[in-house]
């Protein structure tokens, strides 16, 4: 991972993505426990040396946090699970093996040059496991000083 600022950077042998919290999709909206807390993730992501960019309310703030936790405890080898997915599907995280994580891109997320029609299928690259995940879940956490948890949150 390289970092840059307070952006997520994750990075693999020929591909990254580097995500960054551009706003709420409701900002007017403070006292619903899902739309108070839908996040605008910009993306810039590089696909085998192939650029592209998004921009979409792919994630929550209480997600944006369990991503945080669980790349941390990617990063210390001990996640309770190997997979980090979300209500939207645009972006997910799985562990593969000790040493690997996979970023996947869907739907609003993928490349430009996905096949019409096949909106889920995933297109993805590998990050190694080590101390790039910590960065990454700190960063994630200053940009939520931001953009906090709003209105009320069962759980």
């Amino acid at each position: 991972m390289e970092k840059r600022g307070h952006f997520v950077t994750l990075t693999g042998d020929d591909s990254s993505v580097r995500l960054t919290i551009v706003g709420y999709q409701f900002p007017e909206i403070i006292g619903d426990e899902w739309d108070s807390n839908w996040l605008i993730v910009d993306g810039s992501a590089s696909l085998a040396g192939r650029d592209w960019q998004f921009r979409d309310p792919c994630l929550t703030t209480f997600e944006a946090i369990e991503l945080a936790n669980w790349l941390e405890a990617c990063a210390r080898g001990n996640t309770g699970k190997t997979y980090c997915g979300f209500t939207e599907p645009n972006l997910e995280f799985e562990l593969l093996n000790p040493q690997t994580l996979r970023v996947s891109f869907a739907l609003e997320a993928a490349p430009p040059w996905s096949k019409a029609g096949d909106e889920l299928v995933q297109h993805s690259f590998n990050v190694p496991v080590g101390p790039s995940l910590f960065e990454a879940a700190a960063d994630l956490r200053h940009q939520l000083q931001n953009f906090p948890m709003r209105g009320p949150i069962e759980g």
